[in-house]
């Protein structure tokens, strides 16, 4: 788990490379997931709040990897 600023802190990156999205839909503490999506930086990962169960509604909404 991981909580907003530090979610913030590894996003920023000198080069400007942005890896991590929705973590402005944070409140507190948020896991990490892979998607399927990727740019020709890396792969793309979604930040969900901690609490959050994974439903087959979510894991296509976002693309999630299981």
């Amino acid at each position: 788990m991981y909580s907003k600023a530090q979610l913030i802190k590894m996003n920023s990156s000198p080069l400007g490379i942005n890896w991590i999205r929705n973590i402005e839909n944070i409140q507190d503490n948020a896991k990490i997931y892979p998607t399927g999506d990727a740019s020709l930086s890396g792969r793309i990962y979604i930040a969900l709040p901690a609490d959050l169960e994974l439903t087959e509604e979510i894991i296509k909404k976002y693309n999630i990897w299981v």
